[in-house]
């Protein structure tokens, strides 16, 4: 009996220590969701932040997925979402304001294509 319960206890906290582990290990995934409002509607931008870090997203045209985006900080409340494999300096400037522009970095021309409804979950 004296052997056992050392051993328990042992394993109890062994347990504990792995699930406290693995809970703190599990990234905290949140998404920036962006659809048009207004005219383009079938318009639908989702970018990936994870612990705080934007990690890409994707780009839907009537709920088909047609782009994977990368995704940087671009400003206060913007985000840079360029089409992964366009070699042109341009990119979707998604703003929290609703606001969803086509940029020409090379150029420095933005056009807005449509008022967007903003989530972030």
């Amino acid at each position: 009996m004296r052997r056992i319960l050392p051993a328990a206890a042992a394993l109890c906290v062994a347990a504990l220590a792995v699930a406290a582990y693995a809970a703190a290990a599990r990234p905290v995934t949140k998404t920036h969701q962006y659809r048009c409002t207004d005219r383009n509607q079938s318009l639908y931008f989702l970018v990936y932040e994870q612990d705080g870090k934007l990690n890409g997203g994707h780009f839907y045209v009537d709920n088909m997925q047609v782009g994977v985006l990368t995704a940087e900080q671009a400003g206060t409340d913007v985000i840079k979402a360029g089409v992964v494999g366009n070699t042109a300096n341009v990119a979707f400037q998604l703003r929290k304001s609703g606001s969803v522009m086509v940029a020409n970095y090379q150029t420095s021309n933005r056009t807005e294509i449509c008022k967007a409804s903003y989530k972030y979950q």
